[in-house]
């Protein structure tokens, strides 16, 4: 079926943060008394990339003592403020070659939206300091509080083809996280891959989770042989 619209999950996928919140999740942790490194992370967080956040479960990590006086809420809120924190020294911006990407899908009469489970005041500040703002209306944005299910569920690419006036079956959606491209997937839609951590077990993950393709940087994408090859 031919690809008459494209959906953008927002963090990670388009602007790069995935730093703020990894240095959150350690330092959370590290409040609670496990020091993890980068590297220990990815092995014992499921989660760690792509999240959300609310899935990389630190409190299990904890020995059953220590659940007794520390509670996973305590957790996510510590990690919350280590995040605002983090990207408050954080330049925000879309990643390189985006917004050519962009200009060229455009070009060939394809709608896009945004479908991001990012809550709405987190997503301000993004979609703001990245100039996201400039080339996507806000009614073409779907947000956390748009949907009543999380990714994996489809909801928020149901959405995004509703936005768009076509059917999911339509729809191409660009995600950095396997639960992202289960999500499209369970819409009806195509997903593609565009991590931003790029090591063997993050690609795997993505094309075990269904991505019809991987890429690395929205630059080196043949956007007209990428549509046409997908439809």
């Amino acid at each position: 079926m031919l690809i008459r619209g494209i959906a953008f999950d927002l963090e990670g996928t388009v602007v790069d943060v995935e730093a703020a919140h990894h240095a959150a999740h350690l330092a959370s942790a590290k409040e609670v008394g496990i020091d993890l490194s980068y590297e220990e992370a990815l092995v014992r967080l499921p989660r760690f990339i792509g999240g959300p956040d609310v899935h990389v479960d630190i409190w299990n990590l904890l020995n059953a003592e220590q659940q007794k006086s520390i509670s996973s809420d305590y957790i996510r809120q510590r990690t919350e403020h280590y995040y605002r924190e983090n990207l408050a020294g954080t330049a925000i911006s879309a990643r390189p070659g985006f917004f050519g990407f962009l200009k060229t899908v455009r070009g060939l009469n394809i709608s896009v939206s945004i479908g991001s489970l990012t809550p709405e005041q987190e997503a301000g500040r993004l979609l703001e300091g990245s100039g996201l703002l400039d080339h996507f209306g806000r009614d073409s944005i779907i947000l956390r509080e748009h949907v009543k299910r999380l990714k994996p569920a489809p909801d928020v690419f149901l959405k995004t083809a509703s936005i768009m006036g076509i059917d999911p079956r339509q729809q191409l959606g660009f995600e950095d996280s396997p639960r992202g491209v289960q999500a499209a997937i369970a819409a009806g839609s195509k997903a593609v891959g565009m991590p931003v951590v790029i090591r063997g077990s993050t690609v795997g993950a993505l094309v075990d989770a269904g991505a019809c393709r991987v890429f690395f940087d929205w630059r080196e994408i043949n956007v007209p042989a990428l549509i046409e090859n997908l439809s």
